[in-house]
């Protein structure tokens, strides 16, 4: 029975409501709501452990950094897997062991470092060692060097070389 004022149906107190106990209100924690019409309690949503924002954040950042990793960008996955680790031990909290998406946030951040550090020092090997390896490749690198910045490859060597107290190049 609604006990609202001016309730047609004649309710107790001439429609007054002295508690204003209305069992059809949407109030979601009395248990009168339209979606329960039972009045059972409602359910608590689930439980997200502690830090769980932090491991999400991780595991996005670990994913950024692979995906860095493809398109060649060498301070992206340094900087962005660095943060993704320390956001993985701090999503972590006082509990002893990481969450899922912290650990897989972690694992992607690490392999994302590594191959960063191997591709770099690829490159490097690969500038040092160019001119014992292909020569005709070297000379192509030559002349796009001296057409995009005026220097050739062998006088960026020899500076290189100059500054490290290397032997000449041969």
């Amino acid at each position: 029975m609604d006990y609202q004022p001016d309730n047609p149906q004649g309710g107790p107190g001439g429609g007054y409501n002295p508690y204003n106990n209305n069992p059809y209100n949407n109030n979601p924690y009395n248990g009168n709501n339209p979606y329960n019409p039972y009045g059972t309690p409602l359910q608590p949503g689930p439980f997200k452990p502690r830090g769980d924002n932090m491991a999400t954040a991780s595991l996005i950042l670990g994913v950024i950094t692979l995906a860095s990793l493809l398109l060649l960008r060498l301070s992206m996955p340094f900087l962005l897997g660095g943060v993704g680790i320390i956001l993985a031990i701090l999503s972590r909290g006082g509990a002893r062991k990481m969450i899922g998406k912290a650990k897989a946030g972690m694992t992607c951040c690490i392999i994302g470092l590594v191959l960063d550090v191997t591709f770099c020092v690829f490159a490097v090997w690969l500038v040092f060692s160019l001119p014992k390896l292909s020569p005709d490749l070297t000379e192509e690198v030559n002349k796009m060097c001296e057409e995009q910045y005026g220097v050739s490859y062998y006088e960026m060597m020899e500076e290189i070389y100059d500054m490290w107290d290397f032997d000449e190049v041969e």
